[in-house]
């Protein structure tokens, strides 16, 4: 997907995972002994974990993606200018055996 697309999601999500998170962390200091509050709490931490996790994954990915694929280039491009001169090799090769047959 396109970067800067990413980049404005993440930018909307952790804005709305920390507006909630604020109001999570203050009702809870308002009233520490309210299970569900804490429940709420630990919840909402693992969930921006997993998140924080996923996306850190997903650019890892794209970036040994884009890695591989520049590997890759690059072997291809050796392999073709090794086959050129290969082929430049042979060339030189039969002109001498050419010139070796013929006594010069």
């Amino acid at each position: 997907m396109n970067k800067k697309i990413n980049n404005l999601k993440e930018i909307e999500y952790y804005s709305n995972f920390n507006l909630v998170g604020e109001h999570i962390v203050k009702s809870r200091k308002l009233k520490p002994d309210n299970q569900a509050l804490n429940d709420m709490y630990f919840a909402w931490q693992e969930v921006g974990f997993y998140v924080h996790n996923h996306i850190t994954n997903e650019k890892m990915y794209d970036i040994s993606l884009s890695e591989y694929r520049a590997d890759k280039i690059r072997a291809v491009e050796r392999a073709r200018k090794a086959e050129l001169r290969i082929v430049e090799l042979e060339q030189k090769l039969e002109k001498l055996e050419t010139k070796k047959s013929l006594g010069l």
